[in-house]
């Protein structure tokens, strides 16, 4: 089962390791700063099994925080100014959308309904929109570029765009026009995707595209989704100067699993096994390309389970994603750009050639507590590249039986 943490209160703290329950209560002490902690065994057993079925339950993380959950790199961003135009710098897992958000909320609050929040990917708009109804955000008011584009760029008081580092030149240039009043920015050119293609214009980094507007750069410097087991891999794949581990401050459980199947219907027996056997009940399975997310949705769907999937074939998208259900969610890599989830599963990782290696990256930084890499006939130099050390090695082809399983 590994460890659930549940934070009740601020005070109150419970964890869930295997078939132990330990009930946490911080006292704080403010004026010495000191912490007391009280560790209670089995705290009353009569109600161990309904806690842990809390637990369970609720082990999805919330991508939305409250306010004396921020940082104080983050509270700097909320506290600016709503009268400011700004842009925000973070790496995978720091708050960018929900900072981006919360400026919207803070908007719609002071009366001012007169603002859009454009994110890249359709993906992205469905999670959102899967979140934001119980915190004031009207779903009409979050729009994924395509369709800003094709609503004939409707302009705003507050332009709030994420994921800005996917956006070129002349795409940014027609965002900032339709921003009658601010324009404001949030991206991490580490997780720039759609460099190599052909139809997009020349893409800018954080640092250029705060030259091309002359707009202040803020920079988030935490970590919060990601553990620093994973982010040791994701690390190592990036080629980015900028330091993910030491901005990660959780440890983690487990090391990422690297397994090595004999076909790809293999990896994805195992995927549904694990999922099964670890009761996850907020699952990505991230692939490199469309076509490979088709083939897993049939697979899956031929198998009786339960699967959400989004892809596009021929220029035609299917989307069956809902963020408010358990059910595992499968699309490629891009599409996964700013989701989290609580297992991310990377099958198929074979990819090679340096347009590959963002993609990867993102895929490898969406989990908040366990990552599985698979693959069955070659490996991604990318991962191969990587210390052996940080991973747990799995070789599934001598296994055969659910009670192989690697827990």
């Amino acid at each position: 089962m590994g460890l659930i943490r549940f934070k009740l209160l601020s005070w109150l703290k419970i964890e869930l390791f295997d078939d132990e329950i330990l009930i946490l209560v911080n006292v704080f002490v403010r004026k010495s700063l000191n912490y007391a902690f009280f560790v209670i065994k089995d705290w009353l057993p009569v109600f161990s099994t309904a806690i842990r079925l809390m637990l369970l339950y609720m082990a999805k993380e919330s991508w939305y925080i409250n306010e004396s959950e921020l940082d104080d790199y983050q509270i700097r961003i909320v506290r600016r100014n709503l009268n400011s135009s700004f842009i925000v710098k973070g790496c995978a897992g720091s708050g960018k959308t929900v900072l981006a958000l919360w400026r919207a909320k803070e908007l719609a609050e002071q009366g001012n309904k007169d603002y859009l929040v454009i994110v890249f990917t359709k993906a992205l708009k469905q999670f959102i929109e899967d979140g934001i109804n119980t915190i004031g955000i009207d779903g009409a008011k979050v729009l994924y570029h395509w369709e800003w584009e094709h609503r004939m760029k409707p302009r705003a008081e507050y332009i709030i765009v994420d994921e800005v580092q996917d956006f070129d030149i002349d795409e940014l240039k027609e965002l900032r026009k339709a921003a009658k009043k601010n324009f404001i920015l949030f991206g991490d050119s580490a997780q720039q995707l759609y460099k190599y293609l052909d139809r997009k214009g020349q893409l800018l980094t954080m640092e250029e595209i705060q030259v091309l507007t002359g707009i202040p750069m803020e920079n988030l410097v935490i970590n919060h989704r990601l553990p620093k087991k994973i982010a040791k891999v994701a690390e190592q794949v990036t080629l980015s100067t900028d330091p993910l581990v030491d901005r990660c401050k959780k440890e983690g459980v487990s090391k990422p699993r690297l397994i090595e199947c004999s076909n790809f219907e293999d990896e994805l027996s195992y995927i549904r096994e694990v999922v099964t056997a670890q009761k996850y009940t907020d699952v990505g399975v991230l692939f490199p390309n469309n076509q490979d997310v088709k083939k897993a949705k049939d697979y899956f769907d031929k198998t009786g389970w339960g699967v959400e999937a989004k892809y596009r074939i021929d220029g035609n998208d299917t989307i069956s994603l809902n963020f408010k259900t358990d059910n595992p969610k499968l699309m490629t890599y891009h599409s996964a750009k700013g989701l989290q989830f609580e297992v991310t599963f990377v099958p198929k990782c074979s990819v090679v050639g340096e347009t590959e290696r963002n993609p990867l990256y993102v895929a490898l930084t969406r989990s908040y507590r366990d990552l599985f890499i698979s693959y069955s006939n070659k490996l991604s130099p990318f991962i191969e590249g990587v210390d052996r050390a940080l991973f747990e090695f799995h070789d599934e082809k001598k296994k055969s039986t659910l009670g192989d399983l690697p827990f």
